[in-house]
């Protein structure tokens, strides 16, 4: 993990939220705007969002571990290992995804995932 950079709270908290099923918590760290890319579909909105949250990460009990930190522009993108039940013949292992976060007034506005 780089060392240098640090992780705002809102990122962190994302993380927290998902490792320990806090789906309530999850949802609040995003702006009522905010969007999802993951795997070619997009969410638009808290009502999306954790629509989006409940299929993909809280359904399969997904954990993830931090790999990685690095400024990318004026984002923040993670490097993690996700691990949890579900099918791991659709990614390949180690289960690694970049996400590419946006924070603006202490929300996630913009969260773009993508296999790594």
């Amino acid at each position: 993990m780089n060392q240098h950079v640090t992780l705002p709270s809102e990122v962190q908290d994302f993380y927290n939220a998902i490792n320990q099923y806090q789906p309530e918590v999850f949802i609040e760290l995003f702006s009522p705007g905010a969007s999802v890319k993951d795997n070619g579909k997009t969410a638009e909105g808290k009502e999306a969002i954790a629509a989006w949250g409940e299929s993909e990460l809280f359904s399969a009990k997904v954990r993830f571990t931090i790999m990685e930190i690095e400024e990318a522009g004026d984002h923040i993108a993670v490097t993690a290992e996700m691990e949890g039940e579900f099918n791991k013949n659709r990614v390949p292992a180690p289960q690694l995804f970049r996400h590419e976060f946006e924070v603006q007034g202490g929300k996630i506005s913009t969260l773009i995932s993508t296999l790594k």
